[in-house]
């Protein structure tokens, strides 16, 4: 899989949360790899505002998304789908979770079954 690729792909239905502006263009670098996840930095090409992601991909969802066609339009619907913005309370939030938590990376981003899918609560 090229990952450098289909992050460029995944790009497009993002837009910078400081300018507006869409990452298809914004520069894309992975920094490193471990096991399934990415470490990427993307810079705005816009206002070069950086952030950095841990990308976590399940290689077999990706294969199968990697070889399915696009249709024709689907690119320019996601750029106008706006996402909502992560607020300043659901970071500190994570952070809070992230701080007590006792569990390992796999566990943590492992797929809930129907009906019980809910974060567990920090102690």
């Amino acid at each position: 899989m090229n990952v450098l690729r289909w992050l460029r792909d995944q790009a497009k239905g993002y837009d910078c949360n400081v300018c507006g502006q869409n990452h298809s263009k914004s520069d894309i670098r992975v920094l490193g790899r471990l096991e399934s996840a990415w470490i990427v930095r993307v810079t705005c090409s816009r206002c070069q505002t950086s952030f950095k992601l841990l990308v976590v991909v399940d290689e077999a969802l990706a294969a199968v998304a990697e070889a399915k066609p696009v249709p024709a339009g689907t690119a320019s619907r996601r750029t106008r789908d706006r996402r909502v913005p992560v607020s300043a309370d659901e970071v500190l939030d994570a952070h809070e979770f992230l701080r007590t938590y006792g569990g390992d990376i796999k566990a943590l981003f492992r797929r809930q079954r129907a009906g019980a899918a809910t974060v567990p609560e920090s102690e």
